[in-house]
């Protein structure tokens, strides 16, 4: 099977869709999922937009995709979504409502649950692992959403922050097979290892994960800057942090690194590449609601 990955899409979900719908014109191949690992961006209304989104959002009207987009049924929308039939697969990152969201978690009892007018873009649960099955291939998915809360921070129990149920709930979990962990923050000492941006502390929760179930990958984002690819400290696990579907700083074309393609055959037989192919730099803030 063939996985596209995303990290932080901040509201350009429908790009994502037409990059993986250019990735199978190209190959003449099938995208059969999509994971995107934290800040989808999912607002669905103008008020209920954070303060860093909307401030964004004045500069760059794609970071409101999902209001604009995928809250209400848009025949023009449906037309480019018809063009694949994967699903995407979601964790919350910091900047989504989640009280929306929390709402919506608590009417399901599936690990993972829509969210727009399509039945395209599934939030998965934090703790709850998830199988996902094409004939004769399956891959296992564990998420944990939201990030965890910097050393000093006096509200810990901020939406976006993780909560006290999902961090008791990975607590008790017993030891499973996981062939993917899709996060938004990463393990605690990620920032000690060449990172120099916005502070975090990481999350513990993920960290034990990665000791105890080694999956093969680790997708994570919220960090920003280029892409990083190294095999995780417990010798097994391909850590991979995408960079954020946006443009480059000072250019139209998109940020390289922000599409990842994972090809699963099973635990024994698989691959990830960061794409660099000469098409997508086709894709620029002006040309790709057009391609």
């Amino acid at each position: 099977m063939n996985i596209a990955i995303f990290a932080d899409l901040h509201g350009r979900l429908l790009l994502a869709f037409q990059l993986c719908e250019r990735w199978q014109r190209e190959t003449g191949e099938t995208i059969d999922l999509i994971l995107q690992a934290g800040d989808l961006g999912a607002f669905p209304a103008m008020e209920r937009l954070d303060k860093a989104t909307r401030r964004y959002a004045e500069h760059d009207p794609t970071e409101l995709g999902f209001l604009k987009q995928f809250c209400r049924y848009d025949p023009t929308v449906a037309l480019v979504l018809d063009k694949t039939t994967c699903p995407m697969i979601f964790v919350r990152g910091n900047h989504e409502d989640h009280n929306w969201l929390d709402g919506l978690e608590q009417q399901s009892e599936e690990p993972i649950f829509p969210i727009d007018a399509y039945k395209r873009v599934y939030n998965l649960k934090t703790g709850l692992p998830w199988l996902f099955q094409r004939e004769d291939e399956q891959i296992t998915i564990m998420g944990v959403g939201r990030i965890g809360a910097p050393p000093g921070e006096e509200d810990q129990q901020q939406s976006k922050y993780i909560q006290h149920y999902e961090a008791e709930k990975l607590a008790h979990l017993q030891r499973s097979p996981v062939d993917i962990l899709l996060t938004h923050d990463a393990r605690p000492n990620f920032a000690h290892f060449g990172y120099s941006g916005k502070s975090a502390s990481g999350m513990k929760e993920i960290e034990d994960i990665l000791d105890r179930d080694r999956p093969a990958y680790h997708f994570f984002g919220h960090y920003g800057g280029p892409p990083q690819v190294r095999t995780d400290s417990n010798g097994i696990t391909l850590s991979v942090k995408l960079a954020d579907l946006h443009r480059e700083r000072d250019t139209l074309v998109l940020e390289q690194g922000s599409m990842g393609l994972l090809r699963w055959r099973d635990r024994a037989v698989h691959s990830f590449t960061i794409l660099d192919d000469p098409w997508l730099k086709e894709y620029t803030i002006h040309t790709w609601p057009y391609l």
